[in-house]
């Protein structure tokens, strides 16, 4: 009980972090695809957030590799916007390993 109450503490310590960035900045993330709606979104985890990963919106978003690969288990980076929307909006996915 003690990590998952730790876990969502820094989770919320880097949504605020984020949310009071400015909007322009492009920040980077590198883990593994957890879920895909493919050309809608994914939901990406790694070591810094909680198993249920970051779903980020993927609409618009300039494709490197394979984008059929984007799928469950993908390794990927994704360079994304915090724009005020639900979701995070991703400029660039690049798939690193399709396994």
């Amino acid at each position: 009980m003690l990590r998952l109450s730790l876990a969502l503490l820094v989770v919320l310590a880097v949504l605020f972090l984020v949310e009071h960035r400015s909007t322009s900045a492009v920040l980077v993330m590198t883990g593994d695809v957890v879920a895909s709606h493919p050309g809608r979104s994914i939901t990406v985890a790694n070591e810094q957030t909680d198993p249920g990963g970051v779903r980020i919106d993927v609409r618009a978003a300039d494709h490197e590799g394979d984008r059929d690969a984007i799928r469950s288990g993908a390794r990927v980076s994704v360079w994304y916007r915090s724009v005020g929307e639900l979701y995070p909006v991703a400029v660039k996915v690049r798939v690193l390993d399709p396994r």
